[in-house]
C-alpha cells in the first residue's frame, strides 16, 4: 500500500524523468548533408522578378549577413569554387493599404490616402550542390509580410518604406536559413 504524498512524489518523479521534450537545436547533431561545419558556399545574387528596383539587393546582404553570423558555412566571393551555392528568386513584391484616412470635403478629388499600409514579399531559394549544380534543397514560395502605421507626411513615406524592406529581409534570411539548417526539406 501506498500513502497519497507517496504516489504524488511518484508520479512527480516520473514526470520529471520523462522530460518536457524540449531540446536546443544547436545541440543536436545536424541530419543534413549541407550543414557541415566549415564547408563552403557561395551566395549568388537573387534575381528580381518585382517592378520594387534594389529589392534583389536588400535580400541578398541580409542573407549574406546571416550566413556569416549564424550558419556552420565560410561564405566564399562570387566566382570562387564552393561545396554548396545559394541562389534566390524574388518573385512578388505588393503594397496592400489596410487602413484609410478620409479625404476631406473641401477637394472634390480628395478620396483619401492609407493610414496603413502591408508589404508583401515572395521568394524562392534553391541551395545548389557547388560540384553538379544539382538542387539538393528547395524553398518555394517563402511569403513574408509586415505591416506599417504612415506617416502622412509623405517626404518620409519612402524612408519608412525602406527601413520595412531592410526588417523584412532580415527576417526572411534567418527564418530560410533556420528551416534548411534544422533539415526541414
Amino acid at each position: 500500500m501506498t500513502t497519497p504524498g507517496l504516489r504524488g512524489l511518484l508520479a512527480l518523479l516520473t514526470l520529471l524523468g520523462a522530460g518536457c521534450g524540449y531540446r536546443r537545436l544547436d545541440r543536436l547533431p545536424r541530419a543534413s548533408a549541407w550543414a557541415r561545419q566549415g564547408d563552403t558556399i557561395r551566395l549568388a545574387k537573387f534575381r528580381n522578378e518585382t517592378t520594387r528596383l534594389g529589392l534583389e539587393e536588400r535580400f541578398t546582404k541580409a542573407l549574406e549577413n546571416r550566413i556569416v553570423a549564424a550558419s556552420p558555412w565560410k561564405l566564399v566571393p562570387q566566382g570562387a569554387p564552393s561545396r554548396w551555392v545559394l541562389q534566390g528568386t524574388l518573385i512578388s513584391y505588393k503594397i496592400r493599404p489596410l487602413g484609410v484616412q478620409l479625404g476631406t470635403d473641401r477637394v472634390r478629388a480628395s478620396a483619401g490616402s492609407a493610414s496603413r499600409v502591408e508589404i508583401i514579399v515572395v521568394a524562392s531559394v534553391d541551395l545548389l550542390d557547388g560540384v553538379t549544380g544539382v538542387p539538393v534543397a528547395q524553398r518555394k514560395g517563402l511569403t513574408f509580410s509586415s505591416q506599417y502605421r504612415v506617416d502622412q507626411n509623405f517626404a518620409s513615406f519612402e524612408n519608412r518604406e525602406l527601413q520595412v524592406l531592410e526588417h523584412l529581409a532580415d527576417d526572411f534570411a534567418e527564418s530560410f536559413l533556420t528551416q534548411l539548417l534544422e533539415g526541414q526539406e
